[in-house]
């Protein structure tokens, strides 16, 4: 396995119960997370989730510091980013995020890495069961909610519990990136009235 890691993250801030990062800590020597900002999603439509999101990657930062794990951010679209990326000896995890654009978004990146022969690894991401395990007997999907609700939730309650996952504190940090930006660099800037 290669010596050096990157966790993309994206909506998921948490470090208990992060199957990326859990696993990039248990397989690798060095590990960065990465939050790739993409200004066109919050510029002038969601300015208050900025402060939200510089908030907790602030606190994100100070609980990956105690891990030796850096926090590095990029200000991108994230598809240009990773086209961009070209390094051989990395490899990159995430864990999925399920609405529409984001699993097209995932297949150009899977597309890319593969072009690449970049080694990358996605995980199931927060949610109690993937959506194609919830199915009717006969293999089709739901289209009333009470079935499909009450069959996920029988999936998930007889489903085996995973092992409780635990994260590696790293020997030193690593600046894979090499991001100048800080979480108060996503804050929104005053208007001037």
């Amino acid at each position: 396995m290669k010596s050096n890691a990157i966790v993309w993250i994206r909506d998921d801030f948490r470090l208990n119960d992060n199957s990326a990062l859990s696993y990039a800590t248990s397989k690798h020597n060095f590990v960065s997370v990465l939050y790739i900002f993409n200004k066109e999603n919050f510029d002038g439509k969601r300015e208050a989730q900025k402060w939200w999101i510089s908030k907790s990657l602030e606190s994100l930062a100070f609980d990956l510091q105690k891990l030796n794990i850096n926090l590095e951010i990029e200000f991108s679209e994230e598809l240009k980013f990773f086209k961009k990326f070209n390094k051989e000896n990395i490899s990159v995890y995430w864990n999925k995020v399920y609405e529409p654009y984001h699993l097209d978004l995932d297949r150009e990146i899977i597309k890319n890495f593969e072009d690449k022969k970049i080694n990358y690894k996605f995980f199931k991401g927060n949610i109690l069961n993937e959506y194609q395990s919830i199915t009717k007997k006969d293999g089709t999907p739901f289209k009333v909610f009470s079935p499909f609700w009450r069959h996920a939730e029988e999936v998930y309650l007889n489903k085996i519990p995973t092992k409780i996952l635990s994260l590696r504190k790293m020997t030193s940090k690593i600046n894979i990136i090499s991001s100048k930006y800080k979480p108060k660099d996503l804050l929104p800037k005053k208007k001037l009235v």
